[in-house]
């Protein structure tokens, strides 16, 4: 052949090649997080999500299927309509095989709704209604962070049964808020005590002088916050700052809470979470890797039970060959949930993930060794009995084996 006609053959090679679609193996093996990137929940879940899930691609390994994993994320705003739209862009442009949605547990269902509807596995590690694996629930989700339910029962019969018998409800306005205040007070009766009052606010509101006046003339010995983030730091803050006397009662405190309030304020304050930092040298040995990367800040539970659920996902994918989501589901079940992060860990049939809790109380200024250093543990709260089974979640979807 002579030389004219070998180039005129490798250059038709090449333009032949550049037509040809990619391989499957060339194609990333995508992960999606939607989560609140900037706003009020930010630092619940937020950045440090992001961060979690890219930690647990690397601990992997960096490929699946042999397939180099990439993580993509959106800002949902805290508004549905747009979380719907981005999983339906992850989902139809970016070829995504599993979502994270995090956040207000309204934009979360709208994600999972998405999902459901396009056979597409989803990881709630951040949201805490139980509708993510009760009456909304997906055939192809999993809900990893513990519900409303679990984190009222947790706390609120400890707090009667210390005296405080007659409870007023902060209520942020909004699902998780609501699902919070019926969960808490259907655990207030059931220890004995009784419900003498709500007053509902808008999510991030900043003037909570009206509502908190309210409990101040309602006769509470305890102001049960059912909110989250900024609007609980708000709540606690400004129920100083008016001279309200009942007793706050907090069942969904993040770290980056109690550092926003700082010991001397928070002090003494009871959570119940199946994760902390510095509970064991699983959770130290991890935690100090999230920390050196994200600027000390200390990880939640939202952070690490992401970790643990990307994990978890990427090996049910491998061991399947495949992300089809149902037999995803299956195989995610089918497989332990392995390491020592959260501990005595499965997966239910209505996609809940049960696991002991652990009951906490923030440590006074005097017993703190250290800025991270903000929780002592009062008890451990096996899951027999405090998590819903899957048959009475209200969920149309349950796996049998």
């Amino acid at each position: 052949m002579t030389m004219p006609a070998l180039r005129s053959s490798l250059l038709a090679a090449a333009m032949i090649a550049c037509t040809l679609p990619a391989s499957a193996n060339d194609k990333p093996f995508r992960i999606g997080v939607i989560d609140d990137m900037s706003g009020t929940f930010s630092d619940n879940g937020g950045p440090g999500t992001a961060l979690s899930v890219r930690m647990a691609v690397e601990d992997f390994g960096g490929s699946v299927l042999g397939r180099p994993i990439e993580v993509v994320v959106a800002d949902h705003q805290s508004k549905p309509d747009i979380g719907s739209a981005q999983a339906r862009q992850f989902i139809d442009e970016r070829g995504v095989s599993v979502i994270l949605p995090g956040g207000s547990s309204s934009v979360g269902l709208a994600v999972q709704a998405v999902a459901r509807e396009r056979q597409i596995t989803t990881l709630v590690s951040g949201g805490y209604a139980p509708n993510f694996t009760g009456n909304q629930c997906s055939p192809y989700g999993t809900q990893w962070a513990p519900s409303t339910a679990e984190l009222a029962n947790a706390v609120a019969k400890g707090v009667v049964d210390e005296g405080g018998n007659k409870w007023f409800f902060l209520t942020a306005d909004y699902v998780f808020g609501h699902n919070l205040a019926a969960d808490a007070g259907k655990a207030v009766k059931a220890a004995g005590g009784q419900v003498v009052g709500e007053a509902r606010h808008p999510l991030g509101t900043a003037d909570l002088s009206s509502p908190l006046l309210t409990a101040q003339s309602s006769g509470a010995n305890v102001v049960g916050l059912a909110n989250a983030g900024p609007d609980l730091v708000n709540s606690l803050k400004q129920m100083r700052e008016f001279g309200v006397k009942a007793k706050p009662a907090t069942m969904l405190v993040y770290e980056n809470n109690v550092v926003a309030l700082g010991l001397p304020a928070a002090q003494g304050l009871k959570l119940s979470a199946p994760f902390y930092w510095d509970i064991n040298e699983a959770t130290r040995a991890w935690a100090k890797r999230y920390m050196a990367r994200f600027d000390n800040k200390v990880p939640t539970m939202g952070h690490a039970l992401a970790y643990i659920a990307t994990t978890h996902y990427l090996k049910a994918v491998k061991a399947l060959g495949s992300d089809d989501a149902k037999g995803i589901a299956r195989k995610m079940r089918e497989l332990p949930i392995t390491g020592d992060m959260i501990q005595k860990a499965r997966i239910q049939d209505n996609g809940r993930v049960v696991m002991d809790m652990h009951l906490f109380e923030v440590k006074s200024p005097a017993e703190s060794k250290s800025p991270a250093d903000l929780y002592k543990v009062l008890a451990t709260l096996p899951s027999e009995g405090l998590f819903t089974p899957a048959e009475q979640s209200g969920c149309q979807h349950l796996h049998k084996p």
